[in-house]
C-alpha cells in the first residue's frame, strides 16, 4: 500500500569520472557559450574567447562554475566571460532541483549540497553522474536536465546582442 522510501546510495564523490550516458546527453556550458559567442567574431577574436573558456576547464574536460567566480557581473567588465557567468546563473538551482526531485528533509539538503559542490568544482556532467549513481531508483532523466539547461541558457542570453560580445572582446584586449 505504501511506497517504500527511496534508498540513497550516498558516497563521497571525490574526483568523478563522468558516466558516458551522462556525457552524451548533457551539454557542456563552455562549448555552448563558445558556439554562441563566436558566431559574429573574426577568427582571431573567436580563438581568444575559445582559449579563455577552455583555459578554465577542470581535469575531466568539463566546465566548472567555480572558474567564473572571479569574473564579476554586469558593470564589472572583465571580458566576454561575464556573459558566460550570466548564461549559467540559473544552473545551480536547476541541477539541485533535478537531482533532489521528490526528496525532503536532510536527504534533499545533502543531495542539493553535494550536487552544487560538484557543479562548481567538476562541472555539470560530474554533478549529474553522482546524482544518478546515488539515486538509482529515482530514474533521473539526463535528457530532461539538458532541456532545462538549454532553455535557461537561451533565456539568459536572449538579452545580449552579438555586438555586446564583440565590444567585450575588444575591451578585454586593451
Amino acid at each position: 500500500m505504501f511506497d517504500a522510501p527511496e534508498e540513497l546510495r550516498l558516497f563521497d564523490p571525490g574526483t568523478l569520472a563522468v558516466a558516458p550516458q551522462i556525457a552524451e546527453r548533457l551539454p557542456d556550458a563552455g562549448a555552448y557559450f563558445i558556439d554562441w559567442s563566436t558566431r559574429d567574431l573574426s577568427a582571431e577574436r573567436a580563438r581568444e574567447v575559445e582559449a579563455a573558456v577552455n583555459g578554465r576547464r577542470c581535469a575531466n574536460g568539463w566546465f566548472p562554475l567555480e572558474s567564473l567566480d572571479t569574473i564579476g557581473h554586469r558593470g564589472f567588465w572583465r571580458g566576454p566571460l561575464t556573459y558566460l557567468a550570466q548564461m549559467t546563473a540559473d544552473d545551480p538551482a536547476i541541477l539541485q532541483d533535478w537531482a533532489a526531485r521528490g526528496l525532503t528533509g536532510p536527504d534533499r539538503a545533502r543531495i542539493q549540497a553535494t550536487v552544487n559542490h560538484l557543479l562548481y568544482e567538476q562541472g555539470h556532467a560530474a554533478a549529474a553522474t553522482w546524482a544518478v549513481a546515488v539515486r538509482p531508483q529515482a530514474a533521473l532523466d539526463a535528457t530532461a536536465l539538458a532541456d532545462r539547461l538549454f532553455t535557461a541558457w537561451d533565456q539568459n542570453l536572449d538579452a545580449i546582442r552579438p555586438k555586446d560580445v564583440a565590444k567585450a572582446v575588444r575591451r578585454w584586449n586593451r
